[in-house]
């Protein structure tokens, strides 16, 4: 089976996370990664022969053959970096929000049905526990009916 080939657009916190999951996933295979601070080349070293470029646009402007665009970089480039990755036949894997607006993430939904490329939005806590315990919970109605719900979530960012 071939392995899927994947670019990191961002190589910030969320980034190197994205890096770090396509490199130890057996069946995927990191090849390039773009960030607009060239000091990011210098922590990219730890991975392995992986190209740099300095921009998104250069990146799929490149030979460099890849098939999924993992985006990680500010949230309000989102809308423009997916549909630049879906016009050049890239599948798209997106740190959430999909995008700043209603209008935006619609403009990317019609790139990805226009280009017949996938888009998928992270969600990573969709499945932990606490979440999967909260959705039986209401599910059973445990609870009764829920007018409203609080939540506090404290990450370390």
């Amino acid at each position: 089976m071939e392995k899927i080939r994947f670019a990191v657009a961002g190589f910030g916190h969320i980034g190197k996370r994205h890096a770090a999951m396509i490199t130890e996933n057996p069946e995927c295979e990191l090849v390039a990664i773009c960030d607009v601070n060239p000091l990011q080349k210098e922590a990219l070293a730890a991975l392995g022969n992986i190209v740099f470029y300095p921009s998104v646009d250069q990146l799929l402007n490149s030979n460099t053959g890849f098939d999924v665009l993992s985006i990680a970089t500010p949230n309000g480039f989102h809308e423009e970096h997916a549909v630049k990755g879906l016009e050049a036949g890239k599948h798209i894997l997106v740190e959430k929000p999909l995008a700043l607006t209603k209008e935006a993430c619609k403009s990317i939904i019609e790139a990805s049905v226009k280009h017949r490329k996938h888009v998928f939005c992270v969600m990573q806590n969709r499945y932990s526990p606490a979440a999967t315990w909260l959705k039986e919970i209401l599910q059973e109605k445990i609870l009764g009916k829920i007018f409203i719900v609080e939540v506090s979530c404290f990450w370390n960012r």
